[in-house]
């Protein structure tokens, strides 16, 4: 029975990796399409907008989390945080002189939140005991 078990959970395994490899090439793969039709459209358009642009990098930000996590089998987790930050500020951009002077306080106080998490997280890298094995190893 526990012979089953191991083979089981190894084939699953096996499933769940492939698998999750498979999606991130979509996601990927997705992403650059993504790309492709901004710069179709603007083309189309003749004009280069920087909500276009803002979106263009959302999708590169995309792209290199994926790759991120092929080369290391870890994404950081201060990538997501980089496309939310961008995120806003095409969100941003795209309202305008339409949008609420409300929303665009929130919007901002959104982007600063993150933008400190962000450097809480790198600091608080510097000092993790990987890191701190790693200088302790160089110096030695």
């Amino acid at each position: 029975m526990n012979q089953h078990h191991t083979w089981l959970d190894r084939w699953l395994s096996i499933l769940f990796l492939y698998t999750e490899k498979l999606v991130l090439v979509g996601v990927g793969g997705l992403a650059l399409v993504g790309i492709g039709q901004l710069m179709w459209g603007i083309y189309q358009q003749g004009a280069i907008r920087l909500e276009d642009l803002l979106m263009i990098f959302i999708f590169i930000e995309i792209m290199a989390m994926a790759n991120v996590y092929f080369l290391r089998r870890s994404v950081p987790f201060t990538y997501p945080m980089f496309i939310a930050v961008t995120a806003l500020s095409r969100l941003i951009v795209l309202q305008g002189k339409e949008g609420s002077s409300e929303g665009l306080i929130y919007e901002s106080g959104a982007i600063l939140l993150i933008s400190f998490a962000i450097l809480v997280i790198r600091f608080s890298q510097q000092f993790s005991t990987d890191a701190l094995e790693q200088r302790e190893d160089r110096h030695e």
